[in-house]
C-alpha cells in the first residue's frame, strides 16, 4: 500500500515538473520585473501626471477647469459606490470632456465626491494631448523611456492598418482605499495616450 502511495506521489511530482517545463517559456515572456523606484515612479504619476501636487482640500472641479479652461462638455449626476463590504455611499460623479474639431477627445476626467462620506478622487483621467505632463511625456515618448520609468509590463499589441499598436498595463495599490490602473497605448513605438482609472473607493 505504501509502495502505491510513494509511487503516485513521483507519479504526481514527475507531471508537476513536466507541465513546469512545457510553461517555463511562456512563464519567462510574461514575467513582469518590476523596482521599487518604478513602483514610486508609477505612484507619483498616477497620484497627479501633471507637474504639480494636489492638495488635501483641491478641488478638482475647480481644478480642471482653471487649467484646461471651460470643457467641451460638462456633467454631473448623483450615484452610489459600494461592495460586498461597505454599505453604499453616496456620491456626485462629475465628467468634464475637452475635444478637437475632429471626433475624439484630448482630455477627459471623471471625478468622484463624496456626499455621505467626504472624499474627491479622480475616478478616471484620458490623455491625448502631451501638455505639461509629469517626467516630461510627449509625443516622442517611448517604450524604452515608459520601461525605464515604470518597469516593463505585460503588453498587448495589435497590427491595424500598418501602424504598431501596443498597450501597456499596470496596477498600482498602496495602503490606502484606492487601485489605480494605468493603461499606455503606443503607435509605432510612439507614446499614443494615457488612460488613467480608479478603483476601490467605498472603504
Amino acid at each position: 500500500m505504501n509502495y502505491i502511495k510513494n509511487l503516485m506521489k513521483i507519479l504526481l511530482f514527475a507531471q508537476c515538473l513536466l507541465f513546469y517545463a512545457c510553461d517555463k517559456k511562456e512563464t519567462e515572456i510574461i514575467e513582469i520585473k518590476i523596482t521599487e523606484q518604478n513602483i514610486l515612479n508609477l505612484a507619483d504619476f498616477v497620484k497627479c501626471p501633471f507637474n504639480e501636487e494636489f492638495k488635501k482640500n483641491t478641488n478638482l472641479e475647480k481644478y480642471v477647469i482653471k487649467k484646461f479652461g471651460k470643457p467641451d462638455e460638462f456633467g454631473k449626476g448623483r450615484d452610489t459606490l459600494g461592495n460586498a463590504v461597505v454599505a453604499d455611499i453616496i456620491i456626485d460623479e462629475i465628467w468634464l470632456k475637452y475635444s478637437e474639431k475632429m471626433p475624439g477627445d484630448i482630455y477627459s476626467f471623471r471625478i468622484y465626491r463624496g456626499v455621505s462620506k467626504r472624499f474627491e478622487v479622480f475616478a478616471g483621467i484620458y490623455i491625448n494631448k502631451f501638455t505639461d505632463l509629469k517626467y516630461g511625456f510627449n509625443e516622442e515618448t517611448t517604450i524604452k523611456d515608459i520601461d525605464n520609468l515604470f518597469g516593463k509590463p505585460k503588453e498587448h499589441g495589435i497590427k491595424r492598418k500598418g501602424n504598431d499598436i501596443k498597450q501597456y498595463y499596470y496596477c498600482y495599490s498602496n495602503d490606502g482605499p484606492y487601485v489605480y490602473h494605468l493603461y499606455i497605448r503606443f503607435t509605432d513605438e510612439k507614446l499614443d495616450s494615457i488612460d488613467i482609472n480608479t478603483n476601490g473607493i467605498g472603504l
